[in-house]
């Protein structure tokens, strides 16, 4: 069995506090030691120090979201944005030690793989039908 180090994440479901802790850390280091070549004043450093407040805001709510039992819809949609703003935060850490491909690397698009499908429903439903089947399916009950 891989550990949770070795598995890649695919959906926001399977996402565990650990995956926000390490990949917090992993952010926090690398921007700690941007903001050290920076240094403590001018526009940049504030720019750094609201940075490092931004990521330090998003795992927060990505924990406190992933802590709810049966999220609602937009609770889940928050919890695929949330992951993404950090996960591709740190995409351009990629090269640096302790970034981590098998968690980090893939997009999680879907909350699991029921939000997926129904996409993937609403896209098909898209190609057979066209943009404007709502209008068409009104004239239709004004013209009866």
């Amino acid at each position: 069995m891989n550990s949770p180090f070795e598995r890649t994440i695919t959906y926001a479901e399977d996402l565990t506090p650990e995956d926000i802790r390490g990949l917090e850390t992993f952010l926090n280091v690398q921007l700690g030691q941007v903001y050290e070549e920076v240094g403590e004043t001018g526009e940049i450093s504030f720019a750094m120090r609201a940075l490092l407040r931004l990521v330090s805001d998003s795992a927060g709510l990505l924990d406190t979201l992933l802590r709810v039992e049966r999220p609602d819809t937009w609770q889940r949609a928050m919890i695929v944005r949330e992951w993404q703003r950090l996960r591709s935060t740190a995409s351009d850490f990629n090269h640096c030690d302790g970034y981590d491909h098998g968690r980090w690397w893939y997009q999680v698009r879907h909350f699991d793989a029921a939000d997926e499908a129904a996409e993937q429903e609403q896209i098909r439903q898209f190609a057979e039908t066209g943009p404007y089947i709502d209008e068409q399916r009104k004239r239709q009950g004004q013209a009866d």
